[in-house]
């Protein structure tokens, strides 16, 4: 039956909730127990959406693994955005979604540039910016985002991440913008 209230769907929420809970009580951590729930549809952008949106690039291999994590994106935000998940847990996946994104802006501008711009990442966002591809402000947040995503080099990391503040909704919302940004910037070229 659909939902068709904002009553209607909070019991449906403390429902799925209560349902995913007793699954979970029942089988633990054990794998082998057929215990999967169907993941919504609707949600999830597929590959052939993704790609629609990066016109800018040739169709290529580099084109579709792209789109496939632009779909890790589009689950890691699904577990954000319909799960109640909070504390470390939470900013953990709020740090694999910057990584993510970073990395993908890291090889947008790798390949988009290939045979202009060779050099670090640093550099092609500032050739970019020298060629009016992008703004210095959107080159400002892709530079802040890649320094995000190289906290992943754990030994380079030189405090409890559970005491920064790097991990957080503003944070994974501005990662998310400046990667929109260069994307639709370089849509516009």
């Amino acid at each position: 039956m659909p939902i068709r209230s904002d009553e209607e769907l909070a019991d449906a929420v403390m429902e799925a909730g209560q349902l995913l809970q007793k699954i979970q009580d029942y089988v633990g951590r054990e794998f082998d127990k057929p215990a999967k729930v169907r993941f919504p549809r609707g949600f999830l952008r597929t590959a052939q959406q993704a790609r629609t949106r990066l016109p800018f690039l040739p169709s290529s291999y580099f084109k579709s693994n792209l789109s496939y994590a632009m779909m890790l994106s589009d689950i890691q935000h699904w577990l954000l955005a319909r799960t109640d998940i909070s504390g470390t847990a939470k900013e953990m996946v709020i740090k694999l979604q910057i990584f993510l994104l970073g990395t993908m802006a890291e090889s947008i501008t790798k390949v988009y540039l290939r045979g202009k711009c060779g050099g670090n990442y640093k550099r092609r966002t500032e050739y970019m910016v020298e060629h009016k591809m992008l703004t210095q402000q959107i080159k400002d947040e892709l530079d802040w985002l890649w320094d995000m995503r190289n906290l992943m080099h754990l030994f380079q990391v030189e405090e409890h991440e559970w005491l920064s503040t790097n991990y957080t909704v503003v944070n994974h919302n501005r990662a998310v913008k400046a990667l929109r940004s260069l994307t639709e910037s370089l849509s516009n070229v």
